[in-house]
C-alpha cells in the first residue's frame, strides 16, 4: 500500500496559491495514472486505485496530520510507504528537493504530519515557490504567511506548468516501485540534486 497527500488548503480562494502547489501536483498524478475521482470522507478527499491511497486534507494545511495519522492507521500503511507532497519557500520556483526524512523546516503543514505521526521517518518531495528574482525567503517584503497565500504571478506559470510533470514521473517511480528508484531518477535530472 501507498499514500501519496498533497499539502494545501480546501476551496476555492486558495485553488491557484503558492500553497497550494501540493494539490495541484496530486491531481496531475491522480489525472496520469486514471485514479477514480476523490470522495469526501471525515475530514479529507481520498482517492484510491489498486493499493494507491491519493489524499487531500481538507483540515486547511496546518491540521494536515489529522487527515494523514487517520488514514494511514485506517489502512494499516507503513512510514516508508507515505510521500508529502509540500511547497517550500526556502527553495527557487522549478526546483525540487526529495528526502526519505527531516524536520518540518519552518513548514506547519509538515509540521502537523509530523506532530501526529510522532516522526520525521518518512518521504517528503519538497516543490520551490520562491521567486527567481529573491535568493531567500527573507528577502521578501510581505510576511511569508501572505506570501504563500498569493497566486502564482502570471510570468511564474509556466515554470509551474514545467514543473508539474517532473513531479507527477518521480511520484509515479515511487508509486509503482520506490523511495530508493525515486532518488534514482531525481539524480539524473541535471535541473535537481539529490540532499
Amino acid at each position: 500500500m501507498k499514500l501519496i497527500v498533497g499539502l494545501g488548503n480546501p476551496g476555492p480562494e486558495y485553488e491557484s496559491t503558492r500553497h497550494n502547489i501540493g494539490f495541484m501536483i496530486l491531481d496531475a498524478v491522480c489525472e496520469k495514472l486514471r485514479v477514480p475521482p476523490y470522495k469526501k470522507s471525515k475530514n479529507y478527499l481520498l482517492a484510491r486505485k489498486d493499493e494507491w491511497f491519493f489524499l487531500k486534507a481538507l483540515t486547511y494545511m496546518n491540521l494536515s496530520g489529522l487527515a494523514v495519522s487517520s488514514v494511514m492507521k485506517e489502512f494499516d500503511i507503513k512510514k516508508s510507504d507515505l510521500l508529502i507532497i509540500l511547497d517550500d519557500v526556502h527553495i527557487p520556483l522549478g526546483k525540487i528537493r526529495i528526502r526519505r526524512r527531516g524536520s518540518d523546516a519552518g513548514h506547519n503543514g509538515l509540521k502537523s504530519v509530523i506532530e501526529l505521526l510522532d516522526s520525521e521517518n518518512f518521504p517528503r518531495m519538497r516543490v520551490g515557490i520562491l521567486p527567481e528574482i529573491h535568493e531567500s525567503a527573507s528577502e521578501l517584503t510581505i510576511p511569508l504567511e501572505e506570501f504563500v497565500l498569493m497566486n502564482f504571478l502570471e510570468e511564474e506559470n509556466k515554470q509551474v506548468q514545467e514543473i508539474i510533470p517532473t513531479a507527477v514521473e518521480l511520484t509515479s517511480y515511487f508509486i509503482y516501485q520506490n523511495y530508493e528508484k525515486m532518488s534514482t531518477a531525481y539524480s539524473r535530472l541535471c535541473s535537481l540534486s539529490v540532499e
